[in-house]
């Protein structure tokens, strides 16, 4: 179930992406966030992938009040297989730590969270370009993912960066 949703501006597009290679992993996703003069950019991996004991998040600071730009893609790298009822889940949420290991479950006060549910055809792609407001000062995890792959065989996959907002 879906808290909040909060953003000042969302695009979706969904179409066929000429050009997508084929790759072990079954989705290409590509996470940015812009604030001010700085960006930070993180590329997907698989969820089930078991994260290195240091953390290689990209880390994007921002002033509180400021707007964050968020920029999302997913894209089926298959060739011939549509991947069916995947959710595609983006939060901004509060964490205890930079690169803390494990993701923190969006509650009631989360800034930001959305998702919605998609079939991919083969290389079917899905995009996204809001804004948001920086919540309070403190340590948040942005994070897009996929939820349900694994139905179809596949492993669920995404792609976070850490954001430190500070007064």
């Amino acid at each position: 179930m879906i808290k909040r949703f909060c953003a000042s501006a969302l695009v979706l597009v969904v179409h066929l992406a000429p050009g997508v290679s084929a790759a072990d992993e079954p989705f290409a996703i590509e996470l940015s966030v812009r604030a001010d003069a700085q960006q930070q950019t993180a590329r997907g991996r698989s969820a089930s992938a078991t994260p290195s004991a240091k953390s290689d998040r990209p880390v994007l600071t921002a002033k509180s009040g400021s707007q964050l730009r968020i920029r999302w893609s997913i894209a089926n790298q298959e060739k011939t297989e549509t991947i069916k009822d995947v959710t595609v889940h983006v939060f901004l949420d509060k964490e205890t730590a930079i690169g803390q290991a494990a993701a923190p479950k969006p509650g009631a006060d989360v800034p930001y969270e959305s998702a919605l549910v998609m079939d991919f055809a083969p290389q079917g792609k899905s995009t996204a370009d809001f804004t948001v407001q920086t919540p309070a000062p403190g340590l948040y995890l942005l994070r897009v993912e996929t939820i349900g792959a694994t139905k179809a065989h596949h492993d669920d996959c995404l792609a976070a960066i850490d954001v430190k907002v500070i007064p």
